[in-house]
């Protein structure tokens, strides 16, 4: 070992000095000899400094001693005492490297790997912490974002049950859209506007209760930290007037989203139009005509969608320097303040350090209350949003309430010759007829009209005053010229046209059933269509039976319906698609007999029903005791009424008993 060490001592001439970057990577790439070698004169030098003369005078001379803070100067040694000449991680020679380095410098390296257990311990510290806070803050902010999903879902299920009801009640429905032209589309307004007022109702709540929360903490603390509350009732103050003044600025939003929304019905109004008449508008080729109304309707919501875009362009510059830009010079000033303030006493034995920590605390505390204010000012901008859908369920709501009370406005589209008929001399001005005016009574086995006009919703008088009364097996045929007021007639019988004078009396409406030229089919099974509008369970609480359902299809000759089918009676498709316009009508008066009433009122309702299966069904609708007011051009139907109500399409009508040398008039 001395004889080693010697010879180290005579190779080595130079200054102390590290070995090269290069020339530990080529040593380190060495071979086991190389690492042996080093191993040798390591032990040599560790066992010289154990108390040999050997090792005392090398010790002397080199400085390997402990006394002595100087690094050793054989070539071999310092790379092993600095932990550099072998590497820290190589595979397979990793535990002779560790051995080299414990020989070396046994207490430095015990020091290194506590030093490395106690980093991994606090890295672990730390990543326990961040393990056990991702758990609560991930159920925290879902749980928000479920609360804030659910309030609006409760929004929007409350308000739509809420107008679902006052639009079903009676006949609402179609009074808004046949009576009433203030709500141009009301499919659109319960779904869309509905489910987007409720969403910005919920978001606005979320954002306006977090940021008044933030704001009056940071103020609370800003007033803490700069000694009053001058500063953040100025930075408030401050707040508080650009967002008066923006929100003026953004007054005519509510009145664009308002309109918006009505170019957005229209839009849809035309597209879904094309869809429900798409057989009509191919017979005709009319693909063409009708892109372009397509295209006027989309390029007045596109027009109006660019208008609001540059608005808003200019509001967002005003609001940027406003409320950005000026609020940020505003809040450093005023925190920068009391620290300008030589005088200021809780400043005068600061350090340079203590101002600057001062003066960086104050400055995110304003900062923080700036956006806190900031998202303030966004939920104001969606409060605008919010105030024309507001507005537009509001006026849904009111239509609806005032339609229920019977009171409807409608603007009158053009200027009828009908206003003023003459019979006699006198003259009937649409401004003494008004609507509810007349009487209606509810009176079972009877139809009565005693002096009542018959006018349409757009004030057009087509009959100035019609009397009649029909009693229980009295058929009436109805006939006349179109528009002269036959289908009105049954409006006002239906509930559907309010009273303008005289006096209606007929039974209650579950008494009188009505059937027009196209029948209207349900959602929902076969059986459902011959039962509507009552339900399967209301048909069974009756006491009636499949069998009896399937013989009234026989009368019409539409049993193969249901044996064709492999659910029969359940079968549920698209029915209005599936069965054809005879079909429609014999299905039609199967329902007819199924609810057998005590009047019906027939509306061409078998023009598209051979003459033999007709006769068929009028026969057995007199058997079963129902009273038929018919409207139809057919003469083979003169046969089963008894008498005739005519309309001379210049506001009269004769109700009289028919003839043997009547002229009956059809095809």
């Amino acid at each position: 070992g001395g004889s080693s060490a010697e010879d180290g001592r005579q190779e080595w001439h130079g200054p102390l000095q590290a070995p090269k970057a290069p020339h530990r990577r080529r040593r380190r790439s060495g071979d086991r000899g190389v690492q042996a070698s080093a191993v040798q004169r390591a032990r040599g030098q560790a066992g010289a400094a154990g108390g040999g003369p050997a090792g005392e005078e090398r010790g002397d001379q080199h400085g390997v001693c402990a006394e002595d803070d100087e690094a050793p100067q054989d070539p071999c040694a310092w790379p092993l005492l600095q932990g550099e000449l072998l590497p820290d991680h190589g595979g397979a020679d990793d535990g002779g490297e560790d051995a080299v380095r414990c020989v070396a410098d046994p207490q430095r390296h015990l020091d290194r790997d506590g030093h490395h257990r106690a980093g991994r311990a606090r890295v672990q510290d730390v990543l326990d912490e961040v393990r056990d806070c991702n758990a609560p803050y991930a159920v925290v902010n879902n749980l928000l974002k479920l609360g804030l999903n659910e309030l609006a879902l409760c929004f929007r299920a409350r308000l739509t049950r809420h107008l679902y009801k006052q639009y079903l009640t009676g006949f609402t429905f179609y009074k808004v859209t046949n009576l009433d032209n203030r709500i141009a589309n009301p499919d659109q307004l319960l779904t869309q506007d509905v489910d987007k007022f409720a969403t910005s109702l919920a978001d606005l709540y979320s954002n306006i209760s977090k940021p008044v929360l933030d704001i009056s903490i940071y103020a609370r603390k800003l007033a803490e930290n700069v000694g009053g509350l001058w500063a953040p009732g100025g930075m408030l103050g401050y707040l508080a007037a650009s967002g008066i003044v923006l929100t003026w600025l953004r007054r005519p939003l509510g009145k664009f989203t308002v309109h918006e929304q009505k170019l957005e019905g229209k839009f849809r109004h035309v597209a879904a139009r094309i869809i429900t008449n798409s057989e009509e508008i191919a017979f005709y080729r009319g693909n063409e005509r009708e892109a372009h109304y397509v295209e006027g309707a989309f390029w007045n919501l596109e027009a109006h969608v660019r208008k609001v875009m540059h608005f808003r362009f200019g509001l967002g510059m005003i609001d940027t320097v406003v409320a950005k830009y000026m609020a940020t010079i505003v809040g450093y000033y005023i925190v920068s303040r009391p620290l300008l303030n030589l005088a200021d006493p809780r400043h005068m034995s600061s350090t340079q350090k203590e101002l600057q920590e001062d003066y960086y605390r104050s400055g995110r505390m304003m900062l923080q209350m700036a956006q806190a204010v900031g998202r303030l000012v966004l939920a104001g901008r969606e409060l605008t949003r919010l105030a024309g859908f507001t507005a537009r369920v509001d006026d849904l709501q009111t239509v609806l309430f005032e339609l229920q009370q019977d009171q409807y406005k409608r603007t009158l589209v053009r200027s009828s010759s009908r206003s003023k008929v003459s019979e006699g001399g006198d003259d009937v001005n649409i401004e003494d007829l008004q609507p509810g005016k007349g009487q209606k009574v509810e009176r079972d086995g009877v139809i009565r009209f005693t002096n009542v006009p018959i006018v349409t919703p757009n004030h057009e008088v087509l009959v100035r005053s019609l009397s009649m009364e029909v009693q229980q097996g009295m058929n009436v045929l109805i006939c006349g010229p179109n528009g002269c007021g036959k289908s009105s007639l049954f409006r006002i019988l239906g509930d559907l046209w309010p009273v303008f004078g005289g006096l209606v009396e007929k039974p209650r409406p579950d008494k009188v059933f009505y059937i027009p030229q196209k029948p209207y089919l349900s959602l929902g099974t076969l059986r459902d269509q011959v039962l509507y509008p009552h339900s399967h369970a209301q048909m069974l609480g009756c006491g009636r039976t499949d069998e009896e359902l399937l013989a009234m299809l026989r009368l019409v000759n539409l049993e193969y319906v249901v044996e064709t089918r492999d659910d029969g009676w359940e079968s549920r498709e698209d029915w209005a698609d599936v069965l054809s316009g005879g079909e429609k009508q014999k299905l039609a008066m199967a329902r007819l007999f199924y609810h057998r009433p005590q009047f019906a009122i027939l509306d061409e309702c078998t023009s598209a029903v051979s003459v033999d299966v007709e006769g068929l069904m009028y026969r057995h609708c007199r058997g079963l005791g129902i009273t038929l007011l018919t409207v139809s051009h057919r003469k083979s139907l003169w046969q089963y009424h008894e008498y005739v109500l005519r309309f001379d399409g210049l506001g009269r009508a004769d109700f009289t008993p028919i003839c043997k040398d009547m002229d009956q008039f059809g095809s």
